[in-house]
């Protein structure tokens, strides 16, 4: 920090040179912006400065278990230095685009993925990649539940086997205190106790529109009076371990912040359940469940995945809908749908247990259970009854600051990874070796741009990101000086370029007078 102040002071006395070439002092007066820049985000982020620091140590894998797309039959490479995802935490990934089968429950389709190779941050220590089931309907969309419930990406040149059946275009979501489901395809009919109520999906995730928030008899929703607004956007988060209401006005949206009346009614010695009214219906959440401040997010985070069955159907996707259910409490969480890699049983498996397997087989119900793994807060990273339809259950482990792995296969013969489950995004990617040798991609790459390399849009786009942490008062303050001076150093150069013309006319007038 302190070189880059004496940096900083040395580019401003260079500016102020009165010899110096205009080139010069341009240079001078970009390298001072950026050291003014870096500075603030330094003072920013020197709070957190000792707690992030084992956050940037480096990815590592114990277990060494990366994808080995040498050891894939049907592994083609896309584009060589196409990865390149900066997180807001600076978690940086990078890796080229590959092609190849997988496998999700009884679901096996072809499709294009990241392959990471290099990641900066001890957020994914140990785990094998990240699986986004976000929805984005581009044509060229990477999310993978679009793969899944279509039987072609045309735009991918990709048509799934014949015998690939679609997954319809919903699932549904639940965990508990030591490991969670993912539903594939629908709900389990029997993991509910109450009919599932369906609202229209509300927002830009997977959220609905909550019209109150009940504190015992206080609001916490105070709309302003001559405001349309009469419902604020829920969105519901797997990765969130708490509940999430908005700290502040949010443009005059409140009258009052939410959270700031909680606290004050806390304050006050009451301990009430929340009430959250969505859809004209009343759902509490327990006053023990932990509750945070936001900006302007409201989340409906891990405390309703424990307690209730959470339905996200994109079946009409002019008509999304989010579904909640209370959970049956003799319900079993993580009880797997047997799942048989092979495309046949081998004769010598006795015919009780071939009974056995085919009834297990012909089960409504898929499911994968994943192994709980327990990471430390800190290395945490920071959305109507379907009878005789078929509906996958992946089991869930959970880890502190409630992230989720779930089994995904990749290649041919599968290879087994566990990756983090996340309905807040449609990232698809795995850690990965390198790309075969000599094998041409599909895509050219990108000029200047090879494995590992970070190609210019990735480097502005994480700059993008990192100005965002910058302090309000200091980003403002060096745009200032910065507009000042390309100000002042634009109109020295056009003093001296007139000073010079004149100079020039001057002469040239001596001269003709001299001819004369």
């Amino acid at each position: 920090t302190e070189d880059r102040a004496l940096l900083c002071r040395c580019m401003l006395r260079c500016m102020l040179l009165p010899r110096a070439p205009s080139g010069f002092k341009v240079t001078a007066l970009a390298l001072a912006y950026l050291c003014l820049v870096e500075a603030g985000d330094d003072d920013s982020n020197s709070v957190s400065s000792s707690s992030s620091t084992s956050d940037l140590l480096g990815y590592h894998n114990n277990k060494k278990q990366f994808f080995k797309p040498t050891e894939s039959s049907t592994f083609q490479l896309v584009k060589l230095g196409n990865v390149n995802v900066t997180f807001l935490d600076k978690t940086n990934l990078l890796g080229y685009d590959g092609q190849d089968m997988a496998k999700l429950g009884k679901y096996s389709v072809e499709t294009r993925l990241g392959m990471i190779t290099h990641c900066n941050s001890a957020n994914f220590n140990d785990v094998d990649g990240i699986i986004g089931f976000g929805w984005a309907n581009q044509n060229r969309s990477a999310a993978i539940l679009k793969t899944l419930t279509q039987d072609a990406r045309p735009h991918w040149d990709i048509t799934q086997r014949t015998e690939f059946s679609p997954m319809p275009r919903k699932f549904a979501f639940t965990a508990s205190e030591e490991l969670g489901e993912l539903q594939l395809g629908g709900y389990e009919a029997e993991s509910i106790s109450e009919p599932m109520q369906m609202f229209p999906m509300a927002g830009y995730a997977y959220g609905v529109n909550v019209t109150s928030i009940k504190f015992g008899a206080t609001e916490l929703l105070n709309f302003v009076g001559d405001s349309s607004n009469d419902a604020y956007v829920g969105e519901f988060d797997s990765g969130t371990t708490c509940l999430l209401i908005p700290n502040g006005t949010v443009n005059n949206t409140f009258d009052k912040s939410p959270f700031q009346i909680l606290l004050d009614e806390q304050n006050k010695g009451g301990s009430f359940a929340l009430v959250y009214t969505i859809g004209g219906r009343e759902y509490s959440i327990a006053y023990e469940e932990c509750v945070e401040p936001a900006d302007r997010a409201m989340i409906l985070g891990d405390p309703w995945f424990r307690k209730f069955i959470v339905l996200h159907d994109l079946v009409d996707l002019k008509d999304k809908k989010m579904g909640l259910a209370l959970r049956n409490p003799k319900y079993q969480l993580g009880v797997e749908t047997y799942h048989d890699d092979s495309a046949t049983l081998k004769p010598s498996i006795a015919l009780g247990k071939m009974q056995l397997l085919a009834e297990m087989s012909n089960k409504q119900v898929d499911k994968i259970r994943a192994h709980r793994r327990v990471r430390s807060s800190e290395l945490a990273m920071t959305k109507v009854t379907y009878q005789g339809e078929t509906v996958d259950k992946v089991a869930l482990s959970s880890q502190s600051r409630v992230t989720y792995n779930i089994k995904l296969s990749v290649g041919s013969p599968p290879q087994p990874l566990q990756v983090i489950f996340d309905t807040g995004s449609f990232m698809l990617a795995v850690f990965a070796e390198s790309a075969p040798e000599g094998m041409k991609p599909i895509l050219a790459a990108e000029a200047m741009v090879f494995e590992g390399a970070r190609p210019w849009g990735g480097v502005a786009g994480e700059l993008m990101w990192r100005l965002r942490g910058v302090d309000r008062t200091v980003l403002v303050a060096a745009n200032l000086l910065f507009v000042g001076l390309i100000a002042a150093t634009v109109t020295s150069v056009a003093k001296k370029r007139s000073a010079s013309q004149t100079r020039y006319v001057e002469l040239d007038e001596d001269a003709l007078q001299n001819d004369c």
